[in-house]
């Protein structure tokens, strides 16, 4: 029904992009390219993903869906090394993985059983598109104290705040250190940190584009593989008690 031939840089890229809201996924197959939405089981977060048939070194497809258990990609990642290139074969029945002379099968899933989410239309009024470093670094900052994080945007730059009961954090970006910048009003919003941190970290482009607004879901908007392919988080906020 399907064979690629991927990087394992690349697939392990999608691995971790898509495990930080589920273990399993469903993948629909066109002559195109890869696509896949997920929604984590508390229905906070959720994911879209799109890969160009350019991500793969070699796509033969026919149009099919598919359900994969990323604990078993794992499983074929940690038998390659940088720089292989892995082939997955999907028969109608089983996947098939080859990684150098070994041939692994897999049980796919059935993907009638994996929830596919009705990607909801978000517009926030705010973007700026940031560092990921910088992200990391304040989120770095956070985790030993706090389990919620504020981001706001102002015309003069985007700050991310983070308070527990007796510590508190503040990177503060400039617009000069954005490389950019979007919005009429100072808008922020209230997010849970795991989520946010676990989505940050599996980011490995260099910049990704938040949009922000006033108590309003985050969407984040990240490049795959190099450009050759690109995901979106969407994150609920967490309404602030008086």
């Amino acid at each position: 029904m399907f064979k690629v031939r991927i990087k394992m840089e690349n697939l392990r890229e999608i691995v971790e992009v898509v495990s930080t809201l589920v273990t399993e996924v469903k993948l629909a197959v066109s002559k195109d390219g890869l696509e896949a939405k997920a929604v984590d089981p508390s229905r906070v977060a959720m994911l879209v993903l799109k890969l160009n048939k350019q991500i793969f070194e070699e796509f033969t497809g026919e149009p099919t869906e598919v359900g994969v258990d990323i604990d078993k990609l794992r499983e074929v990642l940690r038998l390659s090394k940088p720089g292989d290139v892995l082939e997955l074969q999907f028969d109608g029945k089983r996947l098939v993985a080859g990684v150098g002379r070994l041939t692994r099968q897999m049980a796919v899933v059935d993907p009638a059983g994996i929830t596919d989410p009705k990607v909801p239309n978000v517009t926030p009024p705010a973007s700026v598109t940031v560092k990921m470093d910088d992200l990391r670094q304040g989120i770095r900052g956070s985790e030993s104290f706090t389990d919620h994080v504020t981001l706001s945007v102002d015309s003069e730059g985007f700050t991310m705040h983070s308070e527990g009961d007796t510590d508190r954090l503040d990177l503060r970006l400039p617009k000069e250190a954005l490389a950019r910048i979007e919005t009429k009003d100072t808008v922020k919003s209230m997010y849970p940190l795991d989520f946010f941190a676990a989505m940050v970290k599996a980011i490995t482009a260099d910049e990704a584009t938040l949009y922000v607004g006033n108590e309003y879901p985050l969407k984040i908007e990240f490049s795959m593989g190099a450009g050759r392919g690109e995901g979106r988080y969407l994150l609920a906020p967490r309404v602030e008690e008086d």
